[in-house]
This record gives structure tokens, sequence and C-alpha cells, in this order.
């Protein structure tokens, strides 16, 4: 996989052409427990390196002679906090531009302006082109639900800049026959025009719920083991109990699949010579797993960083990385949802990588060296990705 370092130095349309560019923009600026600068941030502002790059390798497919569904890249996937449907001003605005920008990559000559529904953005959306050339998906996940026993939710949104797939590949169908459109009486359609009437309507589906999809999604509602395992070549000393909710609301997780609010929290504990019991941190390999990676995927041991420096990895580096990258199960099966509308191994670019989340998904879908490309700027995560994927 290339590594490509800064997206800010980056030029679309002289990298290598991908099916399809992920990427997380900074959080902190949308995030709740922030400042709430919103995309005029200075982190959260860099989704719109994002677009930037995703409109130069388009732009530069066309001129190779690509025409329509078949210009590259053909989907787009961004992941970020629920803050962001909150951000801005007025409240929400910020969500409207992220919808702005991606609708433009569609309709590069369309006047685009997105008002901000009167009761806020709903949990799970989709906008689309009357003529069926793109579709735009939205839906908000929670990690709880997907087999980790930790509470994090996040927003995942599905472009697709050639057809009526995003909302295909976000969600579930709802009714039996498996028809996209149900009847009117089903659903709250509103039209919304982007630009002047000469453009084409974009649709929204509206309430928590697109009424075609079942957006809630549960996974397979199973809990993994995460938390036993043998860390310390004592497995009797490790496991997985409960505890009252109020010791740690970042790992409230229920197995099966009930939804009720009273979810058991679970936390690590060890045992004393005296049979005591007492809470403790964490490890990073137990973190690795409530995210869903490999065990060891970031103790890669002695390594050296752009100065030519030798530095032995650290545990606060693990930690750190760790708590910045995904919860990989939802996304593995969002991406082979994606991956499985080509009848060839589809290849992948990742933008704001971290620890090779995207990647690590995308490879197990359609193989060894699909994962083409990967922006990052942080020392230790490049030098992860660079462990586990080779540096071309």
């Amino acid at each position: 996989m290339k590594h490509l370092g800064d997206i800010t130095k980056i030029n679309g349309a002289r990298i290598p052409v991908v099916d399809c560019v992920t990427g997380g923009s900074p959080c902190p600026d949308f995030s709740v427990a922030g400042k709430r600068a919103g995309l005029a941030g200075e982190r959260s502002g860099l989704f719109m390196e994002q677009i930037r790059i995703v409109r130069e390798m388009r732009q530069h497919d066309r001129e190779s002679g690509r025409t329509g569904w078949m210009v590259r890249p053909r989907y787009m996937v961004w992941e970020n906090v629920p803050g962001a449907f909150s951000s801005g001003k007025p409240k929400g605005a910020d969500f409207a531009t992220v919808l702005e920008e991606i609708i433009k990559v569609c309709e590069p000559d369309a006047t685009v302006s997105m008002c901000v529904p009167d009761d806020g953005w709903t949990k799970s959306g989709c906008y689309y082109a009357d003529d069926g050339t793109w579709s735009i998906a939205w839906r908000v996940h929670d990690a709880r639900f997907w087999g980790v026993p930790q509470r994090r939710k996040r927003i995942a949104l599905v472009a697709d800049f050639g057809g009526l797939f995003a909302p295909e590949v976000l969600f579930e169908r709802k009714s039996l026959s498996g028809d996209f459109i149900p009847g009117e009486a089903q659903r709250e359609e509103i039209a919304r025009v982007v630009g002047n009437s000469a453009d084409p309507p974009v649709r929204s589906l509206t309430g928590n719920h697109p009424a075609v999809y079942d957006a809630r999604g549960n996974g397979d509602g199973i809990i993994s083991p995460t938390l036993i395992g043998d860390h310390q070549n004592r497995v009797t000393d490790y496991t997985a109990i409960t505890f009252c909710p109020e010791i740690s609301k970042s790992l409230k997780a229920k197995g099966g699949c009930d939804f009720r609010e009273d979810s058991h929290t679970y936390v690590a504990f060890a045992m004393d010579s005296k049979n005591y019991a007492s809470v403790r941190r964490l490890t990073p390999l137990e973190c690795e797993r409530l995210q869903g990676y490999p065990d060891g995927w970031t103790d890669i041991g002695d390594w050296v960083d752009s100065r030519g420096r030798k530095r032995h990895t650290s545990d606060t580096a693990r930690y750190k990385a760790l708590g910045n990258s995904i919860a990989l199960p939802f996304w593995f099966w969002l991406l082979r949802r994606i991956s499985a509308q080509y009848e060839r191994p589809a290849t992948l670019g990742s933008l704001f990588d971290g620890i090779g989340g995207f990647p690590l998904c995308w490879e197990r879908c359609n193989g060894n060296g699909t994962a083409l490309w990967a922006s990052e700027i942080e020392e230790f995560p490049i030098a992860v990705t660079k462990k586990r994927f080779g540096d071309d």
C-alpha cells in the first residue's frame, strides 16, 4: 500500500485511481465534547480536502475516457461523530454543507442550497437524483450492536456517484418483496429542488428510518468475548464481569438482540492474592479487541520515524491510535456490501487512515493488495500500516 502522507499535499489526479474512497475527517470540531468549531475548524474542515481529492480523481478519470457510472471513484464513504448533525450556525448547517459538497461532486454545475429540517437532521436519510445518476445515504450505528462491548455511535455516510446503490448498501430492505419504492401511503416523501428548476430534483426520505429500508441494523447481536483472554500468561487473572452502568459508560454493551437501555457494562478486573476483585485499566490488547482488530495489530515492536530515529512501541501510542480508530465489525459489513457491486476485486483509497481500519476491512473483502493507498500524518499509525500492509 502506498503511503501518501499529508492530505493537503495530495493531488487526486496524480495518484492511483480507485473504486472507493473512505475517510473519517477529524471529529474534535464536530464533537459535543469539543469547541464546536465545525467545518470552520482546522481539523474537521479537512473534509473539504477529501471532497477536493475525489473531484480531482473523477475529473482525471473522465479525461482518460470514462463516462457515466464508470467514472471512478464510484463510491465515497465518510465516517464521523453524531455531533456533526448539530454543528454549525444555524444548528445543523455543517451537515447541510457536507451534503451540498457531495452533491456538487455529482452535479458540478448545479447551484446547491440545502436547508436544515425544522426538527433537525434525522439519524438516517437518503437523497438521490430523479434521473438515477447518483445517491447519498447516511445512518447512525452503534458498535455495541455489532459484536463489540462498547457504546460507540458514529455517522456512516455513503455516496454513490454513479447510481442509486447508496441506500442499498447502507440499509436493509424492510419489505419481504424486496421492493425499493413502497406506495405513497407507506412513506412521507419531500422533494427538494437543487438549484433552479432546470436542475434534477433531489428527493429525501424523511423520518427516523427511511421507509424503504431498515436503518437500525443490529449486526449479529452477539457480544464478542473481547475481554476474555490471557494477557500476561495468567488466564484466570483476566476476564469480563458485569458491574453497574455507572462505572464505564463507554463500555456499555448487551448480548442478544434485546435493545433495551438497561445494558450491562463490561469492565476488566484482576484478582489479588486474597481473591479480592479490583477494577483495572484495560490493556492495549483488550482495546484492540474492543475495536475488532486482530490481537497485536498495534504491537509492532521497534520502528523508525520519518526522521530516521529508532522508536519503541509504547502503550501510550497504542491507546491513542486505537481510541482514534473505528470499530471494525460494522464497517466490514458496509464495505462488503460495496464490494458486492463489483464482479472483480475492487480497489480502495483511505484518507485519514489511522491504523488502517478501512484497508483491513476492504482487503478481507477483496483480497490482499486491493487497498492501493492511504493518507495519514501521525507517525505511529503510519508505522503500523507500513508494518501490516507494506510500503510501496
